[in-house]
């Protein structure tokens, strides 16, 4: 694999090794872990094997741990995004920061644990200041602590007994801004990391399990949302704390030699697990993938010559799947990093290939880190995915690395489709949006804010042998929630809702079409001193994500953004005649029933814009692929998709050549 990301040694680092040492750790994991093939070297789960139900309770205490953290801290404080939505995880990992526990949510970003535990370790934090129980330490930069990008911010709280350290309690959420010069928690139009934001290194920002007074400034004066960031903060290190009280009850308990050792036959048996999952579901060989995405530069700006250009990037993956259950990702082919947003560090990576792999095989296992070592990869130094530099920025960094993402989900849905298991066999698609931005309100109060209900509930994609359900999953979390609409009308003052709802047609066709996606309407409604709003998102509608091959159905059509600015909505409230869904938006304006002073339709990134009242800003994300050929779908169902308005009638002969008439209030 070609290495990922080098750190200077630490001039202050201590030559003598302890077997206690987090340092001596890592190193013997790594040891044992290549030397055998097996975690730590277990061939033999010696503990299980020996009281396997008192395995099984000790294992049960760690995951309820985690699950009561999260269900517990996100009512203690937190912002609506943090409560509502299924950005956010909890959990306990071992002294080299391998997840052994976790609460539901996002799963997969446990990945980036052991990134920043070495790190630390790695500069001398160890020594200095050294590690103590209840120390908080927070991170969300991922070239030292592998987030996907700065919105995801971590917290971790060392677990110690008798001066050694064996556990951290972690946390993680998508915050609601992140301070770059772009509003919102993606700025998505960095040209390097100086614009990413407030970006930082795993810092020591509290004790004794409470944050230091200045932690709390800085969040104030770094970014736009600073209440809602310090909330969501104290979420974090609420559930992390009652984690780490949890383990030290267990090991009161259970002894804190059994809790080291049982920790690591845990992760061992999950990685054997999925090993085996991977064995029974898929079939050996190589799956070779291709993805893009749109770079809009060209023109937005006159100072940063070197990043004044459009691109294309180009994402190329090989997946190789052998007979003893192992993966191995290559990512040779695409394209070098750039002068963008989207860039991603190979921690991050690391998040989105296991969001694939947890996705589809993470089911009948306790999911742990064992899966990451059933994963190898190769990540060309110099690319996209593993700049060589710190300078890269990667503020929106999952507007292609999700690709990535589904990516592995398809080649292992593929397999599964090929061994026979045709309920696990879907079409895989992520074209998430997102509005963000900042304002002041008439008293003079700044603000920043992160809506992300297009973010957590999008259509499923076409099974091969049924259509896909709408707003019921995400590729990103088990926790799909679109979130209240009164919690984010009053996160964002201005933004009301017109409409929130599913968008006949807007879906991936095919014999077995994807579940629809979702559309809304926001209506600005006195906006204060000032408002603006950009989008922020994966793919768009200007080209297709990721090339789906044998599915042979269509692709999903990416995501877009409509603003009417300058419009006579006051007049058609009266009436009650207002638009509601992104088609209804472009139809009133085209028929002249809204009139706009100016209408934009963006099918790439839609920048920064200023807005005043009655101005609206509607967007349409959230669906799947098609699976099979459109033109065998069963004409009944094409019936049935207009009678009850999924798909407009107008799309039936075109795309699946069944010609329908009217008939009273239906179609025949």
């Amino acid at each position: 694999m070609s290495q990922a990301m080098t750190f200077d040694e630490a001039t202050d680092a201590c030559p003598a090794e302890s077997p206690e040492s987090v340092r001596y750790k890592i190193s013997e994991r790594e040891r044992l872990t290549e030397e055998t093939g097996h975690y730590w070297g277990l061939k033999e789960l010696s503990v299980k094997d020996a009281d396997p139900m008192k395995f099984e309770r000790f294992y049960s205490r760690l995951q309820s741990a985690a699950i009561a953290a999260r269900e517990v801290a996100r009512f203690v404080a937190a912002s609506p995004g943090g409560r509502e939505m299924g950005e956010a995880v909890w959990a306990l990992a071992t002294a080299e920061g391998d997840s052994i526990a976790l609460s539901e949510g996002f799963v997969a970003h446990s990945a980036a644990f052991p990134v920043a535990i070495k790190f630390m370790v790695d500069r001398g934090y160890e020594e200095n200041p050294g590690f103590h129980d209840g120390d908080v330490y927070v991170a969300d930069d991922g070239f030292s602590c592998g987030a996907p990008h700065p919105g995801d911010t971590y917290t971790y709280v060392p677990v110690v007994v008798n001066g050694e350290v064996i556990a951290w309690a972690c946390a993680i959420n998508h915050i609601m801004e992140v301070g770059a010069p772009q509003a919102g928690s993606w700025a998505m139009f960095c040209v390097d990391t100086y614009m990413d934001g407030f970006v930082f290194p795993p810092t020591r920002t509290g004790e004794n399990f409470k944050q230091y007074a200045w932690w709390d400034e800085m969040w104030k004066r770094r970014t736009r949302a600073g209440t809602m960031n310090i909330l969501d903060d104290r979420m974090r290190l609420a559930g992390a704390a009652m984690i780490a009280h949890s383990v030290h009850e267990i090991v009161e308990e259970y002894g804190v030699e059994y809790f080291k050792l049982a920790s690591r036959e845990v992760i061992e048996e999950s990685r054997r697990v999925v090993m085996d999952n991977i064995r029974n579901w898929t079939v050996p060989g190589t799956y070779e993938q291709v993805g893009f995405r749109v770079v809009k530069f060209k023109g937005l700006q006159k100072i940063w010559e070197r990043a004044d250009k459009d691109s294309l990037i180009h994402m190329h993956m090989k997946t190789t799947i052998d007979d003893q259950g192992r993966l191995f990702y290559d990512m040779e082919g695409s394209s070098r990093w750039g002068y963008h947003a989207f860039n991603a560090f190979p921690g991050g990576v690391g998040v989105a290939f296991m969001l694939g792999l947890s996705g589809a095989l993470g089911y009948n296992t306790k999911f742990t880190a064992g899966g990451n070592y059933a994963v190898a990869g190769n990540l060309p130094e110099g690319s996209i995915y593993n700049p060589g530099t710190q300078v890269a920025s990667h503020s929106n960094a999952w507007a292609q690395m999700l690709q990535v993402t589904t990516m592995c989900f398809n080649s292992l849905t593929r397999g599964q489709f090929m061994r026979g298991y045709l309920e696990e066999s879907f079409a895989v698609s992520a074209p998430w949006d997102s509005i963000q931005g900042d304002g002041v309100l008439a008293d003079g109060t700044p603000y920043g804010y992160t809506n992300f209900e297009l973010l957590g509930a999008c259509g499923h994609g076409a099974y091969n042998y049924r259509d896909g359900e709408p707003a019921v999953w995400f590729i990103a979390s088990q926790l799909c929630n679109m979130g209240n609409s009164e919690e984010f009308e009053y996160l964002v003052p201005p933004l009301f809702h017109l409409g929130r709802k599913l968008q006949p047609g807007y879906c991936g066709h095919g014999k077995y079409r994807a579940g629809i996606g979702l559309t809304t309407v926001h209506w600005v409604v006195e906006p204060g001193q000032r408002f603006s709003a950009s989008r922020a998102g994966s793919s768009c509608s200007f080209m297709t994500e990721v090339a789906q091959g044998m599915m042979g159905g269509y692709p999903s059509p990416g995501a877009a953004v409509t603003i009417a600015q300058g419009t006579n909505l006051s007049e058609l409230i009266k009436t009650g005649e207002t638009p509601t869904t992104f088609q209804e938006v472009n139809e009133f304006a085209a028929s002249g029933k809204l009139k706009v002073d100016n209408l934009s339709v963006w099918k790439s990134d839609a920048p920064d814009h200023s807005l005043e009242q009655d101005d609206l800003w509607s967007q349409i994300a959230g669906t799947g692929g098609g699976w099979g050929d459109p033109l065998e779908r069963d004409p009944e169902a094409v019936l049935d998709d207009a009678d009850r308005n999924q798909v407009p009638s107008e799309f039936s002969e075109g795309i699946y050549g069944v010609v329908l008439e009217r008939n009273g209030s239906g179609y025949v």
